[in-house]
């Protein structure tokens, strides 16, 4: 007979308990009092795993134990669950914490401004601030490899907000590092972005990314500097919001568009592909970044952009696109 050197408790009872059932072909709760386990302790744990549904405990002797490969995975899903909604719950019940104990002086309590300490707190927040949008949403995006995964593949999340028959007249607005179209398949996705109501522009460099949301929300993401996340804010105070709604407008004002491919008539030599040149010739991107964006060689890119300013009768690549514009080409 084995007798643990200490008397478990919670958790580790139930764990302790668990491998042993796992380890016995034939599990009872005799053979469980057999190893030194106390009745008390023994209806504990046999009551615990039968809450997460890994054993049947409801014989008088006879233990069944689920296969661990398919209950686990459930008991963890289960988990997640209730994390989710822990944290969902985290703002109305620190709201009532704080209100609970301020002195009604002037003096800020935390829950205007929190300290974000990990990636999954920045969209935990992200997506708590989107989820208030009204009028207006802003967001600005710092390239970083997490962020441009998230262009490429889940580009639709850029923006966790739509127009609904509550707020029908959301203004959704995006600004870029204008160095995105240096990621292959970016122009597309950005495209599609656009093609969804969303207002996108380019810019050439952002100090960090900030979604602002109606002046009321806002989170700073410094996770380009710091990977984990850690340092990022999510602000819930109305001025220091207002502000950072401010300068997101201000920045959007000052990008630049993101071009179109061209919908006017063909001119004489120009083709679609073509349109998709002057696009991103608009956009400043270089014919290595163009190549890699329309999958064709950089010299077919130098030999078109040629045959481009010829037909558009530019000298430069910045008067192409302003002449493609007169023409109706834009």
């Amino acid at each position: 007979m084995t007798v643990p050197d200490e008397r478990p408790v919670g958790d580790e009872l139930t764990t302790r308990v668990y491998m042993l059932l796992l380890r016995l072909k034939a599990p009872r709760r005799s053979l469980l009092l057999q190893e030194g386990y106390s009745e008390e302790e023994v209806a504990a744990a046999l009551g615990s795993l039968q809450s997460r549904r890994l054993i049947d405990a409801s014989r008088r002797d006879v233990i069944e134990v689920h296969p661990p490969d398919t209950t686990l995975p459930a008991y963890a899903a289960d988990l997640e669950r209730q994390a989710r909604a822990t944290r969902s719950a985290i703002e109305g019940l620190a709201h009532t914490y704080y209100e609970a104990r301020s002195t009604g002086g002037t003096a800020r309590t935390s829950q205007d401004v929190s300290l974000l300490d990990s990636v999954a707190d920045i969209e935990s927040a992200f997506f708590r601030a989107s989820g208030r949008a009204e009028s207006r949403i802003v967001r600005l995006v710092a390239r970083s490899d997490r962020m441009d995964q998230v262009v490429i593949r889940h580009a639709e999340s850029i923006i966790a907000a739509r127009p609904t028959k509550t707020h029908p007249s959301l203004e959704r607005l995006v600004v870029f590092e204008q160095s995105i179209l240096e990621v292959e398949g970016a122009f597309n996705a950005l495209s599609a972005l656009r093609a969804d109501g969303i207002d996108v522009r380019l810019t050439p460099h952002l100090a960090f990314s900030v979604l602002a949301v109606d002046r009321a929300a806002a989170v700073i993401d410094i996770s380009h500097l710091e990977p984990g996340g850690g340092g990022s804010l999510y602000v819930q105070q109305r001025q220091l919001a207002s502000a950072l709604m401010d300068m997101c407008i201000g920045l959007f004002s000052l990008s630049t568009p993101l071009p179109r491919t061209p919908s006017g008539p063909a001119l004489h030599r120009l083709t679609q592909r073509d349109g998709e040149i002057i696009a991103l010739l608009a956009a400043g991107a270089s014919d290595a970044t163009i190549a890699r964006q329309l999958a064709i060689s950089q010299r077919t890119v130098e030999r078109r952009v040629r045959t481009i300013m010829e037909e558009l009768g530019a000298t430069t690549r910045f008067q192409a696109g302003t002449n493609a514009v007169r023409r109706g080409f834009l």
